[in-house]
């Protein structure tokens, strides 16, 4: 039921049938509705269907005029490219502020989102007319940043995706031609900030974070990369661990807001956080993975079991009032990483040992997951549970570590922990319906 939060919209339209078809009285409805933050309101309104598809029409739509553009381009005078360019991007940007300024939001937005493409092909094109700079990510940093305002002006979660989208292309295209896009926080806060205090959007929200994340493993490239030879894997894991680590704190924080919205949001991140971590240590259930690790470098063997501590204290802090169940697994993940860090940095571990120690702690996430599942009876937690221990099974199916004795005992562990969650389950369903 917790999902249905990211759904009131629906649940509200499906709650004002209820109340239509008499099954429930008014005022239950709302106090249903208000245990999801959400009222019978905002099952009223247009379908959110037809202004996605509206969106798309217009994208298209400028998609094709800047194709026709290109076709005939070279046919045109060079100054009427210019001003046609010009003015139709003011013209396009005027009715969309004049349908905001009569009260029509949706359509304002749809023109004004068109007029951000039309103003990116202008840059484009007005810069291929007087060959204007020959480093292409500035076209985009541009586009980007002449529609950040609209994104106050207007609150509109459409136009902050465009941004964020914009930003996080010139982010990746700066950083491959060998430059940091150290202003990509002007964009991905703003974003960030609508949808925290104005508009719900879980897409602009995930992806904000993701894009502060990717932005500060760049920040790390480039700064060490100016001391020692950086390596994208062996520099980036830590660091991603370790941020993953505090935002696993942050997300059982927002998780006891007082705003659903907040609540929501909490939700959303720990559920994404926890498959995050689950495919992290997939990865490193390799032999593989930890002997890139294993590099003997002063800078980073110094920092990284400092930084993962670090992250594991904020993710320990922010997660304990809400519990072991909260905290525990922050403090395992934590310490399992923090010690790797300072054995890898010491040369003391063999990468095999490493492995198996990953394996262990997969298995018992996987354990932890089944009983949290079985505790709090959500599904989503034991099935999750029960896929980690078939996957880490699988996959030493295929990549032994060790020899088969080895294989085999992890197989009768997993088999045995299966078969004993199977059975709790069973008996504790069948004990519910004894009580009914």
């Amino acid at each position: 039921m917790r999902v249905l939060r990211l759904f009131k919209k629906d649940l509200a339209r499906e709650v004002s049938d209820w109340i239509g078809d008499g099954l429930i009285e008014r005022a239950q409805g709302e106090a249903i509705l208000a245990r999801y933050g959400a009222s019978l309101n905002e099952g009223k309104g247009g379908s959110f269907a037809y202004y996605v598809l509206s969106a798309l029409a217009v994208m298209f739509a400028g998609l094709a005029m800047i194709l026709v553009l290109s076709h005939n381009w070279d046919e045109i005078p060079r100054a009427v490219r210019m001003l046609g360019l010009i003015g139709a991007t003011l013209v396009i940007n005027l009715i969309g502020g004049l349908e905001m300024l009569q009260g029509k939001q949706r359509a304002g937005v749809l023109w004004l989102f068109f007029g951000g493409i039309s103003y990116g092909a202008s840059i484009m094109l007005i810069a291929q007319i007087y060959h204007l700079g020959e480093h292409f990510p500035d076209g985009i940093f541009w586009w980007a940043l002449g529609i950040l305002p609209l994104v106050f002006l207007t609150r509109s979660r459409l136009i902050a995706l465009q941004v964020l989208v914009l930003a996080s292309l010139w982010m990746y295209t700066e950083a491959s031609t060998g430059f940091m896009p150290y202003s990509y926080p002007i964009f991905a806060l703003p974003c960030l900030w609508l949808v925290w205090t104005h508009r719900r959007s879980a897409l602009i929200f995930l992806g904000s974070l993701v894009g502060l994340v990717a932005w500060t493993n760049l920040m790390l490239a480039w700064g060490a990369g100016r001391f020692y030879i950086y390596d994208p894997f062996a520099d980036q894991v830590p660091l991603t661990v370790a941020l993953g680590l505090a935002m696993i704190g942050g997300a059982w924080w927002l998780m006891r807001h007082e705003e659903p919205l907040k609540r929501d949001y909490g939700q959303l991140l720990h559920l994404y956080l926890l498959r995050g971590a689950i495919l992290t240590l997939l990865i490193l259930s390799f032999t593989e993975f930890w002997r890139d690790l294993m590099r003997n470098d002063y800078l980073i063997g110094v920092f990284n079991p400092l930084l993962l501590a670090l992250g594991t204290l904020i993710g320990f802090t922010l997660a304990r009032p809400s519990g072991a169940n909260a905290s525990g697994p922050i403090l395992l993940n934590g310490a399992f990483f923090t010690l790797a860090a300072l054995l890898v940095q010491q040369n003391w571990a063999d990468p095999m040992f490493l492995a198996v120690a990953t394996n262990l702690v997969l298995v018992i996430t996987g354990i932890w997951l089944i009983r949290r599942g079985v505790e709090d009876a959500v599904t989503h937690f034991f099935y999750t549970g029960v896929a980690v221990l078939l996957l880490t099974a699988m996959l030493r199916y295929f990549d032994l570590i060790g020899d088969y004795i080895g294989g085999a005992l992890l197989f009768m562990v997993a088999a045995a922990v299966l078969f004993g969650a199977a059975r709790f389950w069973r008996n504790r369903t069948t004990e519910g319906q004894d009580h009914v």
